[in-house]
């Protein structure tokens, strides 16, 4: 089998053959073309489609940096893990070499949910949350925990840390001050929260819009990255969050709220184990907002393209949420 490309797709192609003989396959009837790439300063990997026998297709993926084969595994481990109790909900995993982090799985005719999003009006992006949604709630009740009641301490104890760190000079973030005003009036809210019960659950670790891939009919997540069992607003603040800051209408967005209602309406029509009030997503999505502000470069001069386009549209949201 050949293909033109660079080192990143030479270096999967390369393990092919070992991955082909695996699964019992012969390498050399297979077809490769490229599906996906990012290769940057930390991270190189790169998707490759295999097209097969009798119309067979299969997605190759290698991961040449960072190299850390540990926590490759267990990113293969959190989705075998799923895949035993809920295989409809990923792409089935068919060969598997740790040491060199590469992998080949069944291939999804599908696209991500941050690609369907860009762009949509709310109704439509209304229509896609309530689809990933269902998807969340059927991964969460395959590896559920147990009710509990929510304690915030620990997301405020962190919180107030971390604000201690950037008023001694030890860390920067942009815009500072408005920073720790919004993160107060966070820390004022913690009573809100308090007593009140919730759902654990494993967590994906990792879930943001890329990681959600959708058809016409089907979800499916993907690159499991081996989250605790923790309270689920964790992974439903992370997702949500992500949409609210690239895709929502900020307009659309109550004084004080992240989501537009019709968007938070619609995910929770979908995904049921919880509902809008339960305490950890209303704790954890007003803190994945604070967590994406001090997650980018504090200096404008530092943020790529992409950064500094998520900048400028989370702080359109924090104008939202915190005024």
């Amino acid at each position: 089998m050949e293909m033109r490309g660079g080192d990143l797709e030479a270096a999967a192609l390369a393990l092919w053959p070992d991955l082909a003989r695996e699964m019992g396959e012969e390498a050399g009837l297979w077809r490769a073309a490229p599906l996906a790439r990012r290769e940057d300063a930390r991270v190189a990997r790169v998707l490759l489609r295999l097209d097969g026998p009798e119309g067979r297709r299969l997605v190759l993926k290698h991961q040449a940096r960072p190299v850390v084969p540990d926590k490759f595994a267990d990113g293969i481990a959190a989705h075998m893990a799923v895949q035993e109790v809920w295989p409809e909900g990923l792409p089935v995993l068919q060969a598997v070499d740790l040491e060199r982090q590469a992998c080949v799985m069944e291939y999804l005719p599908a696209r991500p949910l941050s690609v369907l999003l860009e762009g949509a009006p709310l109704e439509t992006q209304a229509a896609l949350l309530r689809r990933a949604g269902a998807w969340m709630d059927g991964f969460h009740r395959a590896l559920h925990g147990e009710a509990r009641v929510f304690q915030p301490k620990f997301t405020i104890r962190f919180l107030r840390s971390l604000m201690g760190e950037l008023r001694a000079g030890e860390r920067q973030v942009a815009e500072p001050e408005r920073f720790l005003d919004c993160a107060e009036a966070l820390c004022a809210m913690q009573s809100d929260f308090e007593g009140q019960g919730t759902v654990t659950a494993q967590t994906h670790g990792d879930l943001h819009q890329r990681n959600l891939v959708l058809d016409e009919t089907r979800c499916w997540g993907v690159d499991f990255a081996g989250g605790r069992v923790v309270p689920v607003g964790h992974d439903i603040a992370r997702l949500l969050t992500d949409y609210a800051i690239l895709h929502a209408p900020k307009e659309a967005i109550p004084k004080g709220q992240v989501l537009p209602l019709e968007a938070q309406s619609a995910f929770f029509e979908g995904y049921g184990l919880v509902g809008p009030g339960d305490p950890s997503v209303q704790l954890l999505l007003r803190n994945r907002v604070l967590a994406e502000w001090w997650g980018l470069p504090a200096r404008e001069a530092e943020r790529s393209r992409a950064q500094a386009r998520r900048f400028a549209r989370l702080m359109a949201l924090v104008g939202r949420v915190f005024g």
